[in-house]
C-alpha cells in the first residue's frame, strides 16, 4: 500500500516539474531558465534515485533543498512553488522524525530565503510554511500507518508462506531452512536466523539464514557457560531478549554477525522444549516481532518433531522383520516394506499396486479379511515360489485416514524359526524323557544288581573256604580208591578251577554293568536350573560309556584328558554336546567305508578356557558345505539316520545357553576335528581328573 502512495506522489513531482519549466518568470535570462531545468532534473532524479532504494540518505536533503529553492524563486514563489508541497509531502513518506525535522527546517528555510531575496511578503510566506509543515506531518503520520499496516500484512504473508514451506518440507534440516528464511524476511533490520537443537546442555544449529558465517552448522554453544539471560526461553511458552554486549558475545560464538539484540524463541513439543529460534537485529526493530516469531517457532517446532516422528515411524518400518502392507479398501496395496518383499519373494515395487488377495490362500482369503479379527492368525500365503504356500502369523486391521477413506494395515510374520525352534523343543523334549526313562531304568536296574553283587562275592568268599574243605578231605582220607573215584566222576577237579574264574568274571560284569547304569543315572539326571561346578572329563567319561555301542564296531577311542578346574555349567547340556560329537565321529568313520578308524578325545586348559576336541578319521566336510553344517535341519545323512538337529542343538547349548563357542576344522577323505571352547570361573580350583577313559566291550 505504501509503495502505491509513494509512486503516486513521484508521479505529481514529474508533472509540476513541467509546470516549474514553463512556470519561469517573463524577462528571466536563458541561463536562468537553463538553471531552474537543471534544479528540476537534481530534484527528480534525486527523488527516483531514493524511490528505487525505498531510502533517502540524509544528505541529499542539502542537494534537494537548494534545487527547489531555485525552481520556487523561478516565478518569484508564484506558480513552481507548488513543487515545495509536492516534493516535501513526497519526502514525509521516507524516513524516521528526524528526516521529518530536517525536511521541516528545509521548507522554513527555503521561505525565509523567499522573504529574503524574492520580496514575498511575510503574511504571505507564514501561511504557505503552515501549509507546508502540516503536509509534512499529515503525510508522515500516513506513511507510518500505512508502513506499520504492510509490515502487519508482510509478517502474515510470511508466515502464510512458511506454513506451505513446513508442510512439504521433507526432512529437518529443510524445516529449519524453511523457517530462518521466514524469520529473516520478516524485518529488514535482522540479520540473521538460526535454528538450533539442544542436546547435552549445547546448543547445535540446524539450519540457519540471513548474514550468518561460514561454519554456523558445525558449532555447539554450552548454554551454561552463555549466561543466565537465556533462562526464560527454556521453557514452553517463553520468550528471551538479550541486549547491548551480552548480545554481541553470544552472536559471536554463534557464528551470527555483530547484534545489538538477539531473541530467543523456544522450540517446544509435547510440553519440552528440545530447541532454540536464535533472532539477531542490527538495529532495532520498528516492530514488536514477538507473536510473529512465536508463531514461527511453534510451526517450526511442530513440523520439527512430526518430521522426527515421521523419521522413527519409517526406521521401524523400514528395518521390522514383519511383512508391511498397507492396502486400499479394496485390497490394492499402497506401500509395503523390504520385509515384505524379502519375505514374499517379490520386488518391492511389484508389490505396489497388486491385488492383496492374490498373495492369500483362497482357502484363508475370508478369515484373513474379516474385520473383526479377535487377533493374530496363522495363515498361508505366498512364498518366493509360485506354487507353494507357506504359514505365517498374520495380522489385519482396518483404519480410517485423514480424508475418511478406509485402509487396511497388514502384518505377516515369519514363523519359520518359530516352527524350527518348537520341533526342537519337542526334539529335546523327547530327549529328556528318554533320558528320564533310562534314569529311571538304571535306578531300577541298579537295586537288584547290587543283590547279585553281593551274593557273587559271597559265593566267591564261600568257595574259598569250599576249596580248602575239599583240600582238607582229601588229606584226611589219603588213598581212598572209591572216593577218588567218585570225585572223577563228578569232575570235581575242573569245578574247583573254572568256577573261581567264573565268579571272576561274573564279578567283572556286575561291575559292569554297575558302571553303565552309573552313567545312565548321571546322563538321565536333568539337574537344577542354574549352573553347577561340573567335571568335564566325568561327562566325556560317561558319555562315552553311553555311546559305546554306537563306537565299538567301528572305532577305537583314545582319550587324552588333561588337569582342568571345574566348570560353572549345565552338565547335562554338557553330556548332551560330547555324545552328539561321539555319535556323529562313529557315523562318520562308518561312511567312510574304510575299515576300522580311531576317535580322539582330548581336553586343555587354554588360558580362562577349557577345550574339548573331539577327532574323528572319517570322511571330513566339503568346503561346499562347511558354512551350512550347523543350519537346523541341515544333514548329509540318509533318510532315518538323522534329523539335521544334533550339530544346531550342540551350537544352542554351547554358544548361547553357555556363552562358549565352537568350531571345526577338517580335510575330505581324512577326517573332522570339532572344538569346543567353555569360559572357566576363575573362583573354581583345578581338579586333577586327568585319566585315560575306555569304552566298554
Amino acid at each position: 500500500m505504501l509503495g502505491q502512495v509513494r509512486a503516486l506522489f513521484l508521479l505529481f513531482c514529474l508533472l509540476w516539474s513541467l509546470i516549474g519549466v514553463f512556470g519561469v518568470k517573463e524577462g528571466a535570462g536563458a541561463g536562468f531558465r537553463a538553471a531552474t531545468v537543471a534544479a528540476i532534473v537534481v530534484v527528480e532524479l534525486c527523488l527516483c534515485w531514493g524511490y528505487r532504494r525505498g531510502r533517502y540518505p540524509r544528505a541529499l536533503w542539502l542537494v534537494e533543498a537548494p534545487c527547489v529553492y531555485v525552481v520556487a524563486a523561478a516565478s518569484d514563489f508564484g506558480v513552481t512553488v507548488g513543487l515545495l508541497y509536492v516534493w516535501i509531502n513526497c519526502r514525509a513518506l521516507y524516513g524516521g522524525r528526524l528526516d521529518q525535522l530536517i525536511g521541516a527546517s528545509c521548507v522554513t528555510a527555503i521561505m525565509g530565503c523567499g522573504v529574503a531575496f524574492n520580496g514575498v511578503a511575510v503574511s504571505s510566506a507564514v501561511p504557505l510554511t503552515v501549509t507546508a509543515l502540516i503536509g509534512l506531518v499529515i503525510n508522515h503520520t500516513l506513511a507510518l500507518g500505512i508502513a506499520a499496516r504492510d509490515r502487519a500484512a508482510l509478517r502474515e504473508q510470511v508466515v502464510a508462506t512458511a506454513g506451505a514451506g513446513f508442510a512439504a518440507a521433507t526432512d529437518r534440516r529443510d524445516a529449519a531452512r524453511v523457517a530462518a528464511e521466514a524469520v529473516v524476511a520478516l524485518d529488514r533490520r535482522i540479520n540473521a536466523a538460526v535454528l538450533a537443537t539442544i542436546a547435552s546442555g549445547d546448543l547445535r544449529p540446524i539450519g540457519h539464514a540471513g548474514d550468518a558465517r561460514p561454519g554456523v552448522a558445525g558449532r555447539a554453544v554450552n548454554l551454561a557457560a552463555s549466561g543466565p539471560a537465556h533462562a526464560s526461553a527454556l521453557r514452553p511458552g517463553g520468550y528471551a531478549r538479550i541486549t547491548g554486549a551480552e548480545a554481541a558475545s553470544f552472536a559471536e560464538q554463534l557464528g551470527l554477525p555483530p547484534a545489538c539484540r538477539v531473541d530467543l524463541v523456544p522450540l517446544a513439543a509435547d510440553g519440552r522444549v528440545f530447541g532454540l529460534l536464535v533472532v539477531s537485529y542490527d538495529r532495532r526493530p520498528q516492530d514488536d516481532l514477538s507473536a510473529s516469531l512465536s508463531t514461527l517457532a511453534d510451526e517450526a517446532a511442530l513440523t520439527l518433531d512430526q518430521l522426527l516422528t515421521r523419521s522413527r515411524l519409517n526406521v521401524v518400518v523400514e528395518h521390522s522383520h514383519d511383512a508391511l502392507l498397507l492396502c486400499g479398501e479394496q485390497g490394492t496395496i499402497r506401500f509395503a516394506n523390504p520385509a515384505a518383499a524379502r519375505l514374499l519373494g517379490v520386488p518391492r515395487e511389484s508389490l505396489i499396486g497388486r491385488d492383496l488377495r492374490s498373495l492369500i490362500h483362497p482357502d484363508d482369503l475370508a478369515e484373513v479379511l474379516a474385520p473383526d479379527q479377535k487377533g493374530a492368525q496363522i495363515r498361508r500365503l505366498r512364498g518366493p515360489d509360485p506354487r507353494s504356500w507357506i504359514e505365517f502369523e498374520v495380522l489385519v486391521a482396518y483404519v480410517t485416514e485423514h480424508d475418511g477413506s478406509r485402509s487396511l494395515i497388514f502384518n505377516a510374520r515369519d514363523i519359520s524359526e518359530r516352527q524350527r525352534l518348537e520341533l526342537e523343543l519337542r526334539h529335546a523334549q523327547r530327549l529328556e524323557s528318554v533320558g528320564r526313562l533310562a534314569a529311571g531304568i538304571a535306578h531300577e536296574v541298579n537295586t537288584p544288581m547290587q543283590f547279585i553283587g553281593d551274593n557273587v562275592r559271597f559265593l566267591d568268599e564261600s568257595l574259598a573256604d569250599l576249596l580248602a574243605v575239599v583240600a582238607e578231605v582229601r588229606r584226611s582220607l589219603g588213598d581212598d580208591t572209591d572216593l577218588a573215584r567218585r570225585m572223577v566222576e563228578l569232575d570235581v577237579d575242573f569245578l574247583l578251577e573254572e568256577a573261581p574264574t567264573a565268579i571272576r568274571e561274573t564279578l567283572e560284569g556286575v561291575d559292569r554293568v554297575a558302571t553303565i547304569v552309573q552313567a545312565m543315572k548321571a546322563f538321565g539326571h536333568r539337574g537344577s536350573d542354574a549352573k553347577s561346578p561340573a567335571d568335564l572329563n566325568d561327562a566325556i567319561r560317561n558319555a562315552l560309556i553311553v555311546a559305546a555301542n554306537e563306537i565299538r564296531t567301528v572305532a577305537d577311542v583314545r582319550t587324552d584328558l588333561a588337569e582342568l578346574p571345574l566348570v560353572m555349567c549345565h552338565v547335562g547340556d554338557i553330556n548332551q554336546v560330547v555324545l552328539n560329537l561321539l555319535v556323529n565321529a562313529a557315523h562318520a568313520i562308518e561312511a567312510a567305508d574304510a575299515g576300522r578308524g580311531e576317535i580322539r578325545v582330548s581336553t586343555r586348559l587354554d588360558g580362562r578356557e577349557v577345550v574339548i576336541d573331539v577327532a574323528d578319521t572319517g570322511t571330513g566336510v566339503p568346503p561346499e558345505i562347511a558354512d551350512k553344517l550347523f543350519d537346523p535341519f541341515f544333514t548329509t545323512k540318509t533318510v532315518g539316520k538323522g534329523t539335521g538337529q544334533g550339530l544346531s542343538l550342540i551350537r544352542n547349548l554351547v554358544v548361547d545357553r553357555h556363552h562358549g563357542s565352537i568350531g571345526f576344522t577338517s580335510e575330505p577323505g581324512a577326517g573332522t576335528v570339532f572344538t569346543v571352547r567353555l569360559p572357566v570361573d576363575p573362583r573354581t580350583a583345578l581338579v586333577s581328573t586327568a585319566a585315560q577313559a575306555e569304552v566298554p566291550a
